[in-house]
């Protein structure tokens, strides 16, 4: 369960609710807590397989859709960039069973890491990934009463471009990273042998609103100070639901 609503500056709510209130949930530490991921529908996509459990009903490639509430969204959308880091994350091969195997700071300790894993280490890869952790901006917005939800943009492989895209524009814009709000979409890309898959790009949408600004702030001291951190299991960017002509793309910016 994430915490968006904490970060919802929405007045929406009945009167009888109390917007500070957390009663309940007083031993959920941040371990318990987990920030799910946005992630693209690509041609072989189990979310549009109908004989797969990981099935959404209306899915379409090209489409993006948020991997906790499996909500699609079919046109571009506007987020606030919070917070970058970058992790290396051990993967298994997804026809020997696939799954989360670890995240490292560092690529030396993600090595270290393969060493302690049982079985074949030709089954499992070590990915360099960025982690984009943003806030999406629900429909209904407006810059008084912004309606937020944390989600992560994990990048790795054919991802590696527009995630530096988007880093590029956040450090020309100056500043905090999240005082700029940016447009999302799903793009068609191509790789070097023609081959087309759909990718993110990232188009800068000027300066957020004051209420946007507070919210993206108490995200950010939330996320940095690790009360928050990124969902991780086997649906991640890393190729695992990312049709393998993707992989191969020119990654210079």
């Amino acid at each position: 369960m994430t915490k968006s609503t904490e970060l919802a500056v929405n007045e929406n709510l009945p009167a009888f609710l109390k917007k500070d209130s957390a009663r309940g949930s007083e031993e959920v530490s941040s371990n318990d807590v987990s920030i799910p991921r946005m992630s693209i529908i690509q041609d072989l996509s189990p979310q549009r397989k109908k004989n797969d459990d990981k099935y959404i009903t209306g899915a379409e490639e090209g489409m993006s859709f948020n991997t906790a509430t499996l909500e699609l969204f079919q046109k571009a959308i506007n987020i606030i960039p919070i917070y970058f880091r970058k992790e290396w994350i051990i993967w298994k091969d997804i026809n020997k069973g696939g799954g989360f195997f670890g995240s490292f700071d560092s690529e030396p300790l993600a090595v270290a890491g393969m060493r302690d894993l049982e079985g074949n280490a030709n089954d499992y890869e070590i990915v360099d990934t960025h982690q984009h952790f943003v806030l999406l901006l629900k429909e209904g917005s407006t810059n008084d009463n912004p309606i937020l939800e944390e989600v992560v943009i994990s990048c790795s492989k054919s991802q590696m471009k527009p995630s530096r895209q988007l880093n590029t524009l956040a450090k020309m814009a100056g500043g905090d990273r999240f005082s700029r709000r940016y447009k999302l979409e799903v793009i068609t890309d191509e790789n070097r042998a023609g081959q087309k898959f759909f990718n993110w790009k990232f188009t800068g949408q000027g300066f957020v609103s004051e209420a946007m600004f507070i919210a993206a702030e108490k995200s950010y001291e939330a996320i940095a100070s690790g009360q928050r951190t990124v969902r991780q299991d086997s649906e991640s960017s890393t190729g695992q639901t990312v049709d393998s002509t993707a992989e191969t793309i020119e990654d210079e910016f």
